[in-house]
């Protein structure tokens, strides 16, 4: 995606929402086998939200959407689109989406779900972006948010996941706005986004799915193929090379250093594997932006509700360039430029 001459894509509104029930590692430690000083100098998690039992992903989204829908300064009857990234629905169907269009009082919209894993933000900017662009769309909302505290396998198999995973939900507005002449213009300057299907396995959940012969059995439960099953070092080894790639990529392609950029918002996906991308890329000190420490990895929730507590916090400077960078799995990866 590049900036067409008509239109700029803009960053409107953001917000976000947590749970308010705080997980500490030592409330971790008495259900999984692990310590709170493993969690900690191992993901950098110290503490995360969990949703109450009978809280739904609906009652996380809906404050994060009103949030960012206020941000924007419109109200729900400005909203054109609605698009939904999550991996945690209240529902396996129909969508995620057209749950919320109807809890949002949004007007008659399309509104759809997509699974682009911890990427979805930058997958749903990106495809906000062209109906933004050809003028079918004034205002996208695009909404990242997960359960995952409803998820957590407390097993061995499955506690490399368990110890850093949270709750929450973040939503963008983006807005059609017209092109400017000056360069220094606000709005979305590049977005590059990527799949590579050959790494699938490498994060994935069997069941339930139409691959399996029946769609999901007592013993699939039991064998615990209704859980996530991570190759951890692969995992991390190929969303370090990926993202640093892509900020590679990026950097390159607009002839630009690490020092333009004033921000950087990456996937919370562990703190010491955002030490190593800072480290790798020369990243000045401060400007990389991290939420792990208390809201821990939120899954697709983690990019967006990083943006919208940078926002909130003021960091985002008129002028200045920002760039967010995600890596999810499947494998998906990608990262977009924005001027402030």
């Amino acid at each position: 995606m590049n900036r067409t001459a008509g239109t700029r894509v803009l960053i409107a509104g953001a917000g976000y929402h947590v749970p308010n029930g705080i997980v500490t590692n030592q409330d971790i430690e008495r259900r999984v086998n692990t310590t709170s000083e493993f969690i900690r100098s191992r993901t950098g998690v110290q503490e995360r939200r969990f949703a109450r039992k009978n809280e739904t992903l609906a009652d996380l989204i809906e404050p994060a959407a009103e949030a960012a829908i206020r941000d924007a300064g419109l109200s729900a009857d400005d909203v054109d689109m609605l698009i939904v990234n999550t991996l945690t629905p209240d529902h396996h169907d129909p969508s995620q989406a057209c749950l919320m269009q109807k809890r949002l009082g949004l007007r008659r919209i399309p509104s759809f779900d997509i699974r682009a894993q911890c990427t979805g933000l930058l997958y749903g900017m990106d495809i906000a972006a062209q109906f933004l662009q050809t003028g079918k769309c004034a205002h996208v909302l695009v909404v990242c948010a997960e359960l995952l505290s409803k998820r957590l396998d407390t097993s061995d198999a499955g506690r490399n996941l368990a110890v850093m995973l949270g709750d929450g939900a973040g939503a963008v507005v983006l807005s059609a706005a017209p092109q400017a002449s000056a360069e220094s213009a606000p709005g979305l300057v590049d977005l590059i986004s990527y799949a590579d299907g050959t790494h699938y396995s490498l994060l994935c959940t069997e069941a339930p799915g139409s691959a399996r012969p029946e769609f999901l059995t007592e013993a699939d439960v039991r064998a615990g193929l209704h859980q996530f099953r991570m190759q951890g070092r692969p995992f991390r080894d190929r969303i370090e090379a990926a993202m640093s790639d892509v900020v590679t990529e990026m950097l390159t392609k607009h002839r630009l250093t690490i020092a333009d950029i004033d921000v950087i918002v990456p996937h919370q996906a562990n703190l010491r594997i955002l030490e190593r991308l800072e480290q790798q890329l020369a990243v000045p000190p401060g400007r990389l932006v991290t939420t792990i420490e208390r809201f821990g990895n939120m899954a697709s929730a983690s990019m967006a509700v990083a943006l919208a507590v940078a926002r909130e916090q003021g960091r985002f400077v008129p002028g200045r360039l920002s760039l967010l960078v995600g890596c999810g799995s499947g494998m998906t990866w990608g990262a977009a430029l924005y001027r402030n």
